[in-house]
């Protein structure tokens, strides 16, 4: 009994923005075992690139503070665990992918946790998030005033942690999202073509850039698109009691990318997403890779943990499907609004063998 009551009162670290301690938190108050439900389970066509990507990362980035149980260390549940369940996913996608909709082999092979959301609903709020694509130019014009810029110029070469240590000396940790916009790297600014600018786009396309994380743009005279994806924040916290996304302190340079990827330390790429099959949500929390079941209002599926936001630090309430790449918001909404706004969720850990048949 001593031993049960000592078990009870441990728990497990807390995180918020930028993985700082808050403190610590028993895992029961949010999780709880559970069997996943019975129904039609839909298996996005990439989740077997999502999981081989996940894996992928987590074994080039064994140092990242994201790669862990986090508050699931509380209950037993232990990084080797996230890659055991990856492993099995990947395993099934290739050699028996119908298992991946067959209730009897998830339950067989899974055990799952309920996640009670630390909000008074019962349900988890689901939002979708995209890549919108948008016109941008190589030069500003009237139209497209405004510049996603890559890291200053003294941070070059630097890798993340080092430029930690050079916090109080670098660029990029002196202005805010209104300096930016205001000029601050453009001619006449304090820090005049310090930052280069990739590509220039109008406002609110500069606004669900930032908001959404990455975007894809299409400039005169190409006839492929630009993709261009968060690179490092300017370390201020993401402030929620700001609803108008221009007053938020919070500015996020940029980087080209090849194809759309989710959450990455440098200098390891980050993890490739795809439609449907990826979240992003509280990775320090509940662990990045943490493979989740989710019942929503057009079904049950699966998805794997592999992006963030700012929104996320802390955030035990709340998941972001990753939808892909659409022309406008109508375009977004036809396509997805049958997923709905609130779903049930459940965090698994496999327990049959991942490389057994």
């Amino acid at each position: 009994m001593l031993l049960a009551l000592l078990l009870w009162s441990w728990a497990a670290p807390y995180r918020g923005a930028e993985g700082i301690a808050l403190g610590e938190r028993r895992a029961e108050e949010n999780f709880s075992p559970d069997v996943l439900p019975s129904g039609t389970w839909k298996t996005a066509a990439g989740l077997k690139n999502v999981v081989q990507d996940t894996l992928r990362y987590l074994a080039a980035s064994p140092a990242d503070p994201t790669v862990g149980p986090g508050l699931l260390a509380d209950l037993g549940w232990t990084a080797a665990d996230t890659t055991a369940s990856l492993a099995l996913v990947h395993n099934w996608a290739e050699h028996h992918p119908e298992r991946l909709s067959d209730p009897a082999w998830l339950g067989k092979c899974f055990s799952a946790l309920r996640w009670k959301p630390d909000t008074e609903r019962a349900q988890i709020r689901l939002t979708r998030y995209l890549i919108y694509e948008v016109e941008g130019r190589l030069s500003p014009d009237v139209d497209h005033p405004y510049a996603l810029y890559a890291l200053p110029a003294d941070e070059a070469g630097l890798t993340e942690a080092q430029a930690e240590e050079k916090r109080a000396t670098l660029l990029r940790f002196r202005y805010s999202r209104q300096d930016i916009l205001a000029g601050v790297y453009r001619a006449g600014g304090a820090s005049e073509n310090e930052a280069p600018a990739l590509v220039w786009v109008s406002l609110n396309d500069h606004e669900q850039a930032l908001m959404q994380g990455s975007v894809s743009v299409r400039l005169p005279g190409e006839a492929e698109r630009r993709l261009y994806n968060v690179h490092r924040a300017n370390g201020i916290p993401y402030d929620r009691s700001i609803k108008e996304t221009t007053k938020q302190p919070r500015y996020w340079y940029f980087r080209a990318l090849e194809r759309v990827r989710g959450w990455g330390v440098d200098p390891v790429p980050g993890i490739s997403l795809e439609p449907l099959a990826a979240v992003a949500g509280d990775h320090y929390n509940l662990g990045l890779g943490r493979l989740i079941a989710l019942k929503n209002a057009d079904g049950l599926r699966l998805v794997v943990l592999a992006d963030t936001g700012g929104a996320f630090q802390p955030n035990l309430h709340q998941l972001d499907l990753y939808s892909g790449i659409y022309p406008s918001f109508a375009a977004f909404s036809a396509a997805t609004s049958g997923i709905g706004d609130y779903a049930d969720a459940w965090l698994l850990k496999a327990i049959c063998d991942p490389t057994a048949d």
